[in-house]
């Protein structure tokens, strides 16, 4: 009589005629139905519209059945060889996945699935480790049995992973399982981890209700997956340290360019903490300005998002207690500790609830502050980079506010040229100051340009002052046009300009500077309608992250830009030169 034997093949090797060997079933363990039909269970006839089926609902393997002699001839090798054949092809096709643009938790589900088919009725997990403080998070599960997200040192086996070891248990009971395995009658497991480099980033788990289930050709099998998985791992984070990258600079460079707007501070504060409420998935948002008053220390909401009133309660009493008046003020204070009240903090609320406050401080004087709000216990501890960026951010959005008072409340000492309506010369040694120590601290990139105009005394003795000064307002204006919000044009002195700009390498500042040098070349300045010819000269200098940029003051980078301006007059004007720390 003859018997039905069972074999495993990949999906693109099924022809149709076959018949399917047993019914498949989703992650839940159900039968998986096509509008309402069952169309995947055992006896089913292969077509080829199924075959198409399968490869859309990423299936990658099935059991197809066959008549056989009874398996007396039929030995356990053959299984064996079948099941490693089978592994190979989920490893393979793991390389054509990572070739798509499929995002992590995606590829690595298809990994579980894949996983499941190839072990059915076991119970597959793959976990990555992430957070601060680390923990075990379950990314992609296959079976019906559910393995709720467990803490490090709670990791059934988790120091074993970190240390590089697998884990095959054939009697879960002669161990000290969790109790969440006993009540599942989990009875053995495999365990392999994932590892990048020489660090454990994650896990592949097997558990399964038989005894015994997994052998050393299944913990070779999983360790092929698992290298696989590392590689996927390797790749996402790279995408992902790229992706913030971008995401980071993109933000810099839109709060520094709410700074350059000299907005009035309540909507400077209001369109950072939004911006940086949003980067940082914040369910609320608050800002308030500082007001220093004798013997108090006044703030004054000037934005709220999603805040309820008991929370502001709580955070006015936690003002009070961090920064009270003689803080605000400077009054008394240590250095030590003002800088210890200058730092970003960390605080939870009844309820769960996670508080991140940001102090805008500058001159040791608290300008405003800025809430962030999550409906979670979230451990605020950033990594150094993020911690760098969030503190750029504050002193940015701290220069924003004290410039506006600069601006509002001592306007009659002249921080504006009044010809072209660009900052001037005392204005530039304030601002050049701030941006050199910000270079410092955060070894961050900053350049300068200098600017003359090629052949001025002439225009003014061919065509009058007149017509100099309408060069020079006009000059002033595609100044104003050309350049980013978050860069700052000055009027240096006579015909001579400069432009601050922050966060800008070398190649960059002369790829600004070159763009500039065509515009005003093209420009069309016009007495009546005579047109008069224009160009320009520019030197460029920049303060790299090396540490040399430490030793580098405000006069050291005007004399390198002076001295690339210089060489660029001597060189034939209308051109750019360029000098650089090293």
């Amino acid at each position: 009589m003859a018997l039905k034997v069972i074999k495993r093949y990949r999906v693109q090797d099924l022809e149709p005629g076959m018949v399917l060997g047993r019914t498949l079933l989703n992650e839940k363990g159900q039968v998986i139905l096509d509008q309402g039909k069952v169309i995947l269970q055992e006896g089913t006839l292969i077509t080829r519209e199924l075959i198409d089926r399968l490869r859309n609902w990423n299936i990658c393997v099935v059991d197809v059945q066959f008549l056989a002699p009874p398996p007396t001839a039929v030995g356990k090798a053959p299984v064996k060889e079948e099941k490693a054949l089978s592994v190979t092809a989920l490893a393979a096709d793991m390389l054509e996945w990572m070739s798509e643009p499929t995002v992590l938790s995606v590829l690595l589900d298809r990994l579980a699935r894949g996983l499941g088919c190839l072990y059915p009725g076991d119970h597959i997990f793959i976990s990555l480790l992430e957070g601060v403080p680390v923990r075990w998070w379950v990314i992609a599960a296959a079976g019906s049995f559910k393995l709720p997200d467990v803490a490090l040192e709670q990791k059934f086996h988790g120091q074993d992973y970190l240390a590089g070891q697998s884990v095959v248990i054939g009697e879960l009971s002669a161990h000290k399982a969790p109790p969440v395995l006993a009540r599942a009658d989990m009875l053995s497991m495999c365990g392999v981890p994932i590892i990048v480099g020489d660090s454990t980033v994650g896990s592949i788990e097997l558990f399964s209700q038989r005894p015994d289930a997994f052998a050393d050709e299944d913990l070779q099998a999983i360790h092929l997956c698992a290298r696989k998985a590392a590689v996927a791992v390797r790749t996402a984070k790279i995408s992902d340290k790229l992706r913030q990258t971008a995401e980071e600079r993109d933000l810099l460079y839109e709060i520094m360019g709410f700074v350059s707007a000299s907005m009035p501070p309540v909507q400077l504060l209001s369109k950072v903490a939004d911006s940086l409420g949003n980067y940082l998935s914040a369910h609320a948002v608050a800002a308030f300005t500082v007001q220093r008053l004798p013997h108090i220390n006044k703030t004054t909401e000037v934005m709220m998002r999603n805040f309820s009133r008991s929370d502001m309660e709580n955070l006015k009493d936690i003002f009070v207690e961090r920064w009270p008046a003689s803080a605000a003020n400077g009054d008394g204070e240590t250095n030590g500790r003002m800088l210890e009240r200058q730092r970003a903090f960390s605080v939870t609320f009844s309820g769960g609830k996670s508080i991140y406050v940001l102090p805008l401080f500058s001159r040791d004087l608290l300008q405003g502050i800025i809430v962030l709000l999550w409906e979670y216990d979230r451990k605020v501890d950033f990594h150094r980079h993020m911690d760098d960026m969030i503190r750029i951010v504050s002193d940015q959005t701290a220069l924003g506010l004290e410039r506006h008072h600069l601006y509002t409340g001592v306007e009659k000492i002249g921080l504006t040229d009044e010809l072209t309506g660009l900052s001037n010369r005392r204005m530039f040694n304030y601002l050049i100051e701030r941006e050199i120590n910000r270079s410092r601290r955060y070894r961050r990139p900053l350049s300068l340009v200098m600017i003359d105009i090629d052949h001025f005394k002439k225009i003014n003795d061919t065509w009058g002052h007149p017509v100099g000064d309408l060069v020079l307002r006009e000059l002033g204006g595609l100044m104003r046009e050309n350049f980013r919000r978050l860069d700052v044009p000055v009027r240096y002195g006579g015909e001579e300009f400069a432009v601050i700009l922050p966060e800008t390498s070398l190649e960059e500042a002369i790829n600004f500077a070159e763009r500039f040098r065509v515009k005003v070349e093209k420009a069309t300045f016009m007495n009546g309608r005579e047109r008069i010819p224009v160009t320009i000269s520019l030197g460029v200098a920049t303060i790299g992250n090396s540490p040399i940029a430490e030793d580098l003051d405000a006069d050291t980078l005007l004399q390198m830009a002076d001295r690339a301006l210089y060489q660029a007059k001597q060189s034939g004007r209308n051109r750019i030169a360029a000098g650089r720390n090293h």
